[in-house]
């Protein structure tokens, strides 16, 4: 299937420039604070420097998440995308989608944020990732992650010890631009653009996104700021 821009995401960059557009919140959390009513959907928001963006936002209690993935087993996108095409976000806004490195480099920029990874079996049964801080460099050092403690009941695929499978401080590939641990690209052998490190044991950025252990039919990954 031929790629699908981020609904939204084109025709805010095509009409207005940065300089231009009215301000809008800077997260899914702004929405939520200024509308403690606001339900779960699309809105728009604005991270600092960033030209306004067409994001999903799951608003839980008082928590309003900015979801930067969702991915699903049998994706109608490939998720093979070269290096410009993760940089600046695809899919269905509406459905599967990546919203692009520049994006979360911006977004997580602008304030402290943590990262919660849900995953979904085919019963619908829920289990969760979340790491307490959550940073992704800029394009000078090739997207690298930054991550801090982990807690949750998914496993942890991204910090743990283990030399060989350690993601956190590791930068980003894709199938055109190789910046893995591994001999050859972890992109081109798993499929997608991921941290993969040295390939690793958690990668969700392919058709069928995997993490150790699970059996994941869907999966969301989000940010939320985190409270000083």
């Amino acid at each position: 299937m031929e790629q699908i821009w981020v609904l939204g995401l084109l025709f805010f960059c095509s009409i207005f420039s940065a300089d231009s557009l009215e301000s809008y919140p800077k997260d899914c959390s702004v929405i939520l604070k200024d509308n403690p009513s606001a339900p779960s959907g699309q809105y728009v928001i604005q991270p600092g420097d960033s030209p306004a963006l067409v994001v999903n936002c799951e608003m839980r209690s008082d928590a309003g998440w900015t979801v930067i993935q969702r991915n699903s087993k049998g994706s109608p996108i490939t998720w093979s995308e070269s290096w410009t095409t993760y940089q600046y976000g695809f899919g269905d806004i509406l459905g599967d989608h990546w919203i692009g490195l520049e994006y979360i480099h911006l977004l997580t920029d602008q304030r402290s944020y943590k990262l919660r990874i849900e995953f979904y079996d085919s019963s619908n049964i829920l289990k969760y990732a979340e790491y307490d801080s959550f940073y992704v460099e800029s394009v000078s050092d090739m997207y690298r992650i930054r991550l801090g403690s982990y807690e949750g009941t998914a496993g942890d695929q991204m910090t743990k010890a283990e030399t060989n499978l350690l993601l956190d401080n590791t930068r980003f590939t894709t199938k055109d631009k190789d910046n893995d641990r591994g001999n050859g690209n972890c992109a081109s052998n798993r499929g997608g653009g991921w941290w993969y490190g040295c390939c690793a044991d958690g990668y969700l950025n392919v058709e069928e996104p995997f993490w150790k252990n699970l059996n994941v039919a869907r999966v969301l990954m989000m940010i939320l700021p985190v409270k000083c």
